[in-house]
């Protein structure tokens, strides 16, 4: 059963006791006054007659034949009306019952005189009448006696028929109205949910999340709250499969970089070892080579594995941070390490210039992993300048951020390729930085981002490279390096 039906069924049954319970109380009311009305006419009428008789001739008030076309009581519901003498005896009627006029019984006209009237229900050849008694005097003529109005029961019982059928009828129409009206009312209410059932099957027939109900003008009722909450539900279910899917993407999209890092860190790791491979197998196949070939082959294996070692150390670290290692921070002086920097990198590169500028600049983060950001921007930048080329490096404080930047007059970036840089085993000439690992600048994005940074890289007017590091500032400390460190193995530019 639909629910469309199930809520006119229980309306109509909810007005149906209305109904009964209204027409019950009404009934008892309206058909409780059905006697006080007919006493009430049957008592106006016997006044009628009093007053009559109150100025009526003395001849009038003598024995007198029924009239000629009387009431009978035992098929009509007229009044009929008696005038008695003292004694009880008829002297004037207007009907009969079965042709003989109705016996007042004495009783009732003894407690009408002591009353000044009264009513009663008699019997009278077998019809029941409600009866009015009223005394009259004609103190003028020394004569009283009683009128009655008399009229049979049936008057009663028709008015009560007569209420009953009306308020059948009313029962009637008033439930069949209510049953079109809650029908109609139904509808319209429930034509949202309709609406939404429709749309809930058409949403699962073409997995179209996007579909909404209309929404209504006013949330007037819960009917229209229920739209605007299902177009709500629609919505974040909308978002939650889009961004299921966008997960699902950037999992693919993780998965195929992972798969690429790991070739291309094949790809890295097969050149060095076929070198050393090939050496070695020189050596064996040749143990009375001349000196200078094996001083060679010697060499050619040491580099490689060395290369090989910075390599391994890159991938190390990479794999750390993307299994979410984190740094233990504290203050650390990035001009300091800037000018420690520059000093070694003087002595590991007599053919380049370096020019260092840094001011006393606190940060919170990783002194190790600091000096290791200030090499690989260093090397990346001598990596990419001849003899005789000059790099600068500079630490600046603006507001709350504190800035390193390190510049080169060297070959500079592509176009196109500023934020490519920064991607593993990234190279823009391959052929010139074969000795780089391709991973040094991914690490040192890597190191900015975790001191909560942002690096960037861009040419400058010199026609070199730019790299601009921004890192929060913090309060100063006395914690800084100490010391003259090397650089880090296999800290080369990308």
């Amino acid at each position: 059963m639909s629910i469309r039906r199930r809520v006119a069924l229980y309306g109509l049954g909810v007005v149906l006791v209305v109904l009964v319970v209204i027409t019950v109380l009404f009934g008892l009311l309206i058909l409780g006054t059905v006697p006080e009305t007919q006493d009430k006419e049957l008592a106006d009428r016997t006044a009628a007659a009093a007053a009559s008789i109150a100025t009526a001739p003395a001849g009038q008030l003598q024995p007198q034949e029924p009239s000629l076309v009387p009431v009978d009581g035992t098929t009509s519901d007229e009044i009929m009306v008696l005038v008695l003498d003292d004694g009880g005896s008829v002297l004037a009627s207007t009907g009969v019952i079965g042709g003989v006029t109705p016996t007042v019984p004495v009783d009732l006209l003894t407690r009408a005189h002591g009353r000044g009237g009264a009513s009663a229900t008699i019997a009278s050849w077998g019809v029941s009448l409600r009866v009015h008694v009223r005394p009259w005097q004609r103190t003028d003529l020394g004569r009283s006696g009683y009128v009655v109005a008399a009229q049979a029961l049936r008057r009663q019982q028709a008015d009560r028929q007569g209420l009953v059928g009306v308020f059948v009828v009313a029962d009637i129409i008033a439930l069949i109205a209510a049953a079109f009206g809650i029908w109609f009312a139904a509808g319209r209410a429930l034509r949202p949910l309709r609406d939404l059932t429709a749309m809930a099957d058409e949403i699962g027939r073409s997995a179209d999340l996007s579909r909404r109900l209309p929404e209504p003008r006013r949330r007037r009722d819960d009917v229209d709250r229920l739209a605007v909450s299902f177009n709500a539900m629609m919505h974040r279910l909308a978002d939650a499969y889009r961004r299921m899917a966008d997960a699902n993407r950037g999992m693919a999209d993780a998965l195929a970089a992972q798969q690429r890092f790991t070739a291309d860190a094949s790809h890295e790791l097969r050149t060095p070892l076929t070198t050393v491979r090939s050496n070695a197998g020189f050596l064996r196949a040749h143990p009375d080579a001349a000196e200078a070939d094996r001083a060679n082959a010697l060499a050619d294996i040491e580099a490689e594995g060395e290369r090989m070692g910075r390599l391994v150390d890159d991938l190390l670290t990479l794999a750390r941070a993307d299994g979410g290692q984190r740094l233990v921070k504290s203050a650390v002086d990035v001009g300091e390490l800037a000018h420690e920097v520059c000093r070694q990198a003087r002595g590991l590169h007599p053919g380049r210039e370096f020019h260092c500028a840094g001011a006393p600049a606190a940060v919170a983060g990783d002194a190790d992993a600091l000096r290791r950001l200030l090499w690989i921007l260093v090397d990346n930048a001598v990596a990419h300048t001849t003899d005789g080329g000059t790099v600068w490096v500079a630490v600046t404080r603006h507001g709350g951020v504190v800035t390193v930047q390190v510049s080169d007059d060297g070959t500079g970036i592509p176009a196109g390729l500023e934020q490519r840089v920064f991607d593993r085993f990234f190279r823009a000439d391959d052929a010139r930085t074969r000795t780089g690992s391709g991973l040094g600048l991914s690490i040192a994005r890597w190191i900015v981002h975790e001191h909560g940074g942002r690096i960037s890289a861009a040419n400058n007017d010199r026609g070199g490279a730019s790299f601009l590091a921004e890192l929060p500032l913090a309060e100063p400390s006395p914690a800084a390096p100490t010391g003259p460190t090397q650089p880090t193995a296999g800290l080369v530019d990308s």
